[in-house]
């Protein structure tokens, strides 16, 4: 069998969401939304699944609901490239505050998602597997406060062309789901509303 290789179009859409609120408070904000152990690991998640067997889904989808949320998502993963990037100095990273000292600006992937969201996707299109976990990156800006940069899951997931209604709808829920969360996280107002 020869490989083949299809092309299907998406029109991603790439969001950013700006806050004058400091790094500290954003991060601060968005682990409490999906860490309920500040010793979460992905590894601990990988470990965890591999336990369930075939029959066992009502266990599982109890110890997903036992991680998740107020928001409705729960912590898989983070890579801070704010530690490393600084080695090389990328104008992108770096900058000279007013007291002319070189600072490095704090930036931080985050993979979270929820299993019960993904199959609501997963039954619909099995390559949906290819973008949920979602992402967010939270990004200190150079003149003060934040900006966290994601891509619509809707658009990666359902964006291209002959995407079954059942699948786009509950991409929307998640996309939807998922700016609720990011505008929780940057709110200016001390408020400690969850929803």
């Amino acid at each position: 069998m020869t490989t083949t290789i299809e092309k299907q179009p998406i029109p991603a859409e790439r969001l950013i969401a700006r806050s004058p609120i400091s790094f500290a408070k954003a991060d601060a904000r968005l682990r409490s939304s999906i860490q309920k152990s500040p010793n979460a690991s992905p590894s601990r998640f990988q470990d965890q699944k591999a336990k369930y067997q075939l029959g066992e889904k009502e266990a599982y989808e109890a110890w997903v609901r036992s991680r998740v949320g107020p928001h409705g998502f729960m912590y898989f993963n983070e890579f801070n490239h704010g530690r490393w990037l600084p080695l090389f100095e990328p104008p992108t990273a770096t900058f000279i505050d007013m007291n002319g000292e070189k600072k490095a600006l704090r930036a931080t992937r985050f993979i979270l998602g929820n299993p019960l969201i993904a199959i609501t996707m997963l039954r619909h299109d099995l390559d949906a597997g290819l973008c949920v976990p979602v992402e967010l990156y939270l990004v200190e800006e150079v003149k003060g406060g934040v900006r966290i940069v994601w891509y619509k899951p809707s658009s990666l997931i359902a964006g291209y062309e002959g995407a079954k209604q059942d699948l786009v709808d509950a991409a929307e829920v998640l996309s939807a789901k998922l700016e609720v969360l990011v505008n929780w996280v940057l709110r200016e107002e001390e408020t400690e509303e969850r929803l």
